[in-house]
């Protein structure tokens, strides 16, 4: 991570993660692992577990049942946005930075596949898990703020304007980093709920519509159409092998994942 992002701000002693001891839980591991990522030195350590940890990553919609089957004080918030504001989000976004491919189809049939998870998720862990609509908190940030806030059993927090973050400690060569914290900048756009009707044409979002139809339903997204899309046999090939690569990845030894990252 310090060599594919030297102008991150995190100050990582690499020769002290090697001194983790092994054998940790998770909760434990990560307490360890983060002191590295954000003190001077070891003996600044604070050994307390934390009461958060916190990870924000589509892909865990895939795995999170592992943790909220085995530390049921886990707290899962399923965050859904409409599938046309998310594939036209992602079409725009830099994706040669990202790894993403921007063919509407292939991430409708990811938007899909991630979000239909949401019933078995809910249906096993009701207690467990929140559903936080983008739109939903985009137009009344407080109210859903403050639920947020009592399904963690934390005090509420109030939403004021954000305070600038600085990026001038960034190299600007770093396009990512430059956008994660443009994005972190920006504030709470209500207008960027409907956004997508300027970038998507019809044809496009019958189609989008017509491979969401039924997770659309479910989140109270509304369709504008009622037209019936085919899928080309390439496409269902590549969604279905994206998910069954992060699930085979899951599941491989520490050792390999670590030298694939390297």
């Amino acid at each position: 991570m310090k060599r594919r992002h030297p102008g991150h701000p995190w100050r990582i002693q690499t020769e002290e993660i090697a001194k983790i001891p092994s054998g940790l839980d998770y909760f434990d591991f990560m307490n360890e692992l983060s002191t590295l990522f954000t003190t001077e030195s070891a003996s600044e350590k604070n050994t307390r577990r934390p009461h958060w940890i916190i990870d924000k990553n589509p892909v865990n919609t895939l795995h999170v049942h592992h943790f909220l089957k085995e530390y049921p004080h886990t707290r899962a918030v399923f965050l859904a946005r409409d599938p046309r504001a998310n594939i036209a989000s992602r079409m725009q976004s830099q994706n040669l930075i990202h790894g993403r491919t921007n063919h509407w189809m292939l991430n409708a049939l990811r938007w899909r596949s991630y979000n239909r998870y949401y019933y078995t998720l809910k249906n096993k862990f009701p207690d467990q898990i929140h559903l936080l609509r983008y739109e939903d908190f985009a137009l009344n940030p407080q109210q859903h703020m403050d639920e947020l806030c009592d399904f963690l059993r934390i005090h509420h927090v109030t939403l004021e304007s954000p305070n600038p973050i600085s990026s001038t400690h960034i190299d600007q060569n770093t396009a990512r980093l430059v956008k994660k914290y443009r994005d972190l900048n920006a504030t709470i756009n209500p207008h960027a709920i409907s956004r997508w009707k300027a970038v998507l044409d019809k044809q496009t979002i019958g189609a989008i519509e017509d491979i969401c139809k039924t997770e659309m339903d479910f989140f109270r997204y509304s369709r504008e159409t009622r037209v019936k899309v085919p899928i080309p046999g390439k496409f269902r090939f590549l969604a279905h092998w994206y998910e069954l690569k992060e699930k085979l990845i899951f599941s491989l030894p520490l050792s390999l994942k670590l030298k694939r990252l390297e």
